[in-house]
């Protein structure tokens, strides 16, 4: 198992290289000059003391440099923390986050907990009662789950559970009102992950369901239950695992 997870890390290391190779290449195909951007000048009326000053914000930014030197030094300074300052709001950037993570985090977290507590059980109810009406249900709140807009379910949740039954608070942080603070954005922002994990888990289910060991597990007499949420929720949760950590990363970067 250890070697599994080293080999799989090792094999992480590359690909995430070649990622930032990526990425740092597309800001060169963007449109459009950094310094003039951040200085705020237009290119046709830049006098002669506005080009030095850029060139000199180049050269102190080191974009004067051949681009793979660039790459070299941004990825020195990202393996050693050092994500730069922001242009727009002066401050480091790893300041930044550092200031934002306790509130996102315990976000993210609640609302990965409700997504899962909703959507797999959804999908496996779903998967397991094919062609009922509450497989038709099932399948009719996870296109609700993706369509409707967060902003306009927590307009909803707040208008319900704050202003006419005021269970919740309206706003606030864990630190100032608790973990109470966090249900209602936690509820708005997990009714998209909710349906994306129930519809994988829907059909990683279905595909599950039907392999042979599942046949041969029926023909020995064991519990339905068991078959469907022992032996076959085991492996059907391979997928639905790799779309939660996506979601996860997707709520910690939104």
């Amino acid at each position: 198992m250890w070697q599994y997870i080293v080999r799989r890390l090792l094999f992480a290391i590359p690909t995430v290289l070649g990622i930032t190779i990526i990425v740092f290449s597309l800001t060169f195909l963007t449109p459009g000059d950094l310094v003039l951007t951040i200085m705020g000048l237009d290119p046709e009326a830049m006098t002669s003391i506005d080009k030095k000053e850029v060139e000199r914000i180049r050269h102190e930014l080191g974009l004067d440099r051949p681009p793979y030197i660039q790459y070299l030094y941004w990825l020195g300074n990202l393996l050693r923390g050092n994500l730069g300052k922001s242009f727009t709001l002066k401050h480091p950037v790893s300041e930044l986050i550092l200031r934002a993570l306790p509130v996102t985090v315990p976000l993210a977290f609640g609302t990965m907990l409700i997504a899962a507590f909703l959507g797999v059980p959804l999908g496996i109810l779903s998967a397991t009662r094919r062609h009922t009406a509450a497989d038709n249900i099932g399948r009719v709140l996870s296109i609700l789950g993706v369509s409707l807009p967060v902003f306009w379910e927590a307009l909803l949740l707040i208008l319900l559970f704050a202003v006419i039954w005021p269970i919740f608070p309206i706003s606030g942080t864990i630190a100032d009102k608790g973990w109470r603070a966090i249900v209602l954005p936690a509820l708005a922002i997990a009714t998209h992950p909710a349906a994306l994990i129930a519809r994988m888990t829907r059909s990683s289910m279905l595909e599950v369901l039907g392999l042979d060991y599942i046949r041969t597990a029926h023909a020995k007499g064991l519990p339905p239950s068991r078959v469907s949420y022992v032996h076959a929720l085991r492996n059907a949760c391979i997928p639905v695992v790799t779309v939660m950590g996506m979601q996860f990363g997707s709520l910690l970067g939104g």
